[in-house]
């Protein structure tokens, strides 16, 4: 009786904290197949659904549509960050600045969300299901790994300026999407496995709560149709930007965006993120036709309009 005592009070794993590690640990890749074999790359793979291949100097853009132009690039892959930056510059000042003789404007209809001042984490009903807002028509159930914001940090970088700078960027991005914010630095194996398995359990509630809506909202996605919206009343010829070599691929129709199966095959060769699947599903439901490039063209694009 007293070592059944002993044991009692010695700190094991209960059997309902344990399941929750080896849930975590199996989401995470931390054990499982050995396609999983990078700690925490499930998690980081949910920045692609939310828009977050674009350029971390974190400005904030709503679109720009200029009434003076004939074209509209209404999809652009955020992964190329550089001409992404490049096209937000060039856009913005044709449109401060009067147009050169001879060249012409052109519309970026494309939002990228940064804060929740500019409506990061906000959600915007769906016209075409009263009541509720695009999540659902645009991921389906988000998982509720996307309740989760992990950050790993080498316990030697944590105290540096830029260290500090980046964690207060991803602690404002949870606040705004009401993530669970986690550091991941000096814990031992067990202290952070049992952390994860809270956090993970915490982040369950939290989807449940949100009725498993997208934590980054879809506000982005209300401003973009908008933007959409107004160049093609101005009789803009609408343009759309796929990866290399990968014109047309990837491409789903709307109602199939909430299909995970189909979405997994449609991404398994796809010219096009995430955000722009749901774009192009939305451009061809509602009968809006648009010319298809590969993003090599895309600074003859804008060296021609402008």
């Amino acid at each position: 009786m007293a070592s059944e005592g002993c044991m009692g009070n010695m700190l094991w794993v209960t059997l309902d904290i344990f399941l929750q590690i080896c849930n975590t640990l199996m989401l995470s890749g931390m054990v499982g197949p050995k396609q999983w074999n990078r700690p925490m790359d499930a998690f980081r793979q949910l920045a692609d659904l939310s828009g977050f291949g674009f350029a971390s100097k974190r400005i904030a853009f709503p679109g720009c549509i200029n009434e003076k132009a004939t074209k509209c690039v209404v999809s652009f892959p955020g992964k190329y960050s550089e001409l992404w930056d490049e096209a937000v510059s060039t856009v913005k000042a044709q449109d401060v600045n009067a147009v050169n003789a001879g060249a012409e404007a052109w519309s970026l209809a494309c939002v990228f969300l940064t804060d929740a001042a500019s409506g990061l984490g906000r959600h915007a009903e769906n016209p075409h299901t009263p009541g509720k807002c695009w999540c659902h028509s645009i991921y389906g159930q988000i998982p509720p790994e996307a309740y989760l914001n992990i950050v790993e940090v080498r316990p030697d970088e944590i105290d540096t300026p830029a260290c500090r700078q980046m964690l207060a960027f991803k602690r404002s991005d949870s606040d705004a999407m009401g993530q669970l914010f986690v550091i991941k630095s000096d814990q031992s194996d067990m202290e952070w496995q049992q952390q994860l398995a809270e956090a993970m359990q915490k982040a369950q509630q939290l989807c449940i709560e949100k009725d498993g809506r997208a934590p980054w909202g879809c506000q982005w996605f209300e401003e973009w149709n908008r933007n959409v919206d107004l160049a093609a009343k101005l009789e803009q010829e609408l343009h759309v930007f796929y990866f290399e070599d990968r014109i047309g691929q990837g491409k789903l129709p709307w109602e199939q965006l909430c299909d995970e199966e189909a979405k997994e095959t449609a991404r398994q060769n796809s010219g096009l993120g995430a955000s722009q699947t749901a774009e192009v599903a939305y451009l061809e439901k509602i009968g809006l036709r648009f010319v298809e490039h590969d993003i090599r063209e895309f600074k003859a694009f804008m060296a021609k309009e402008a």
